[in-house]
């Protein structure tokens, strides 16, 4: 009877909870992208595109899951260009007659990882040193490691080569290493040319001559004067003529290190000491 008694109020009980409103929490809207994480990822969207569908090809499948526009696909050039200046590139010390923002960037993203994101300090150059191979091989004793030989002719082309330095004159023996390369810069957009395998001929420092690359010819050669130089197919990095002829005449080098944020002011007074500056029109 006792518990016959108490069904009724459990009854009123359970039908008084099924009466109350249940409580909702109500979700808070997803926030939108920014914009540059969007543009970002149509941009890294239409590079990998470009890379794994030929143009005109037509198994592109557009997907349109995260509400973006699509652009028509871009050619591999275009892509690598987006990708490169989305890249923040590291301080430079001083601006270059040689390089180019572009085909810094270019140059950047090709180097070895264990000097990226180092500070650039320009080293040696002949507006500021004087036209002397002598003065170079001294200005690269100021920081060890790989180092980045620029070269300009008079008829406008870019090219040159990562080096090991210090660059130490020796008796036919070449130093460096397999993380050296040339480039050549004809068009705005660096061609990068890495070690084939086929020899270890990398620098070859002399008192009377310069010279990346070899196995038949030099990939690039300078005299000691620093005022001619000539440039052929190398074994060495399987390149072709890094300049618009073989045979041309300097108008400026450049010598970048790529120095530690904790020795940058160090080496950068170091390297604007001057000694004889000779210039040319």
């Amino acid at each position: 009877m006792i518990m016959l008694s108490c069904l009724p109020e459990c009854d009123e009980e359970d039908e008084s909870n099924r009466n109350q409103p249940e409580s909702v929490t109500e979700e808070k809207p997803k926030e939108k992208e920014s914009f540059f994480l969007s543009w970002y990822k149509h941009h890294l969207r239409n590079f990998y595109q470009a890379f794994k569908f030929p143009k005109g090809s037509s198994h592109v499948k557009p997907d349109d899951d995260d509400g973006l526009e699509r652009n028509p696909m871009q050619s591999k050039e275009e892509a690598t260009i987006i990708v490169q200046q989305a890249i923040i590139i590291p301080e430079i010390s001083d601006p270059s007659l040689l390089l180019t923002e572009q085909c810094r960037r270019s140059l950047y993203t090709s180097l070895p990882a264990l000097v990226q994101g180092r500070k650039w300090v320009l080293l040696y150059s002949t507006w500021r040193h004087g036209i002397s191979l002598s003065t170079l091989y001294r200005k690269s004793l100021l920081w060890p490691g790989l180092s980045l030989l620029v070269v300009g002719d008079r008829k406008g082309s870019v090219f040159g080569g990562l080096v090991e330095a210090p660059l130490l004159p020796t008796d036919n023996k070449y130093q460096g290493t397999n993380s050296t390369f040339v480039f050549s810069d004809k068009s705005g957009q660096p061609t990068i040319y890495r070690p084939t395998g086929a020899n270890r001929f990398y620098t070859l420092c002399s008192k009377d001559f310069l010279a990346l690359g070899g196995g038949g010819r030099f990939a690039l050669y300078l005299d000691s004067e620093l005022l001619h130089g000539s440039s052929a197919c190398s074994e060495t990095y399987g390149n072709s003529c890094l300049a618009n002829s073989q045979d041309f005449d300097v108008k400026e080098v450049e010598l970048w290190g790529f120095v530690y944020g904790s020795k940058y002011d160090e080496i950068l007074a170091l390297s604007r000491t001057t000694e004889s500056i000779c210039r040319w029109s």
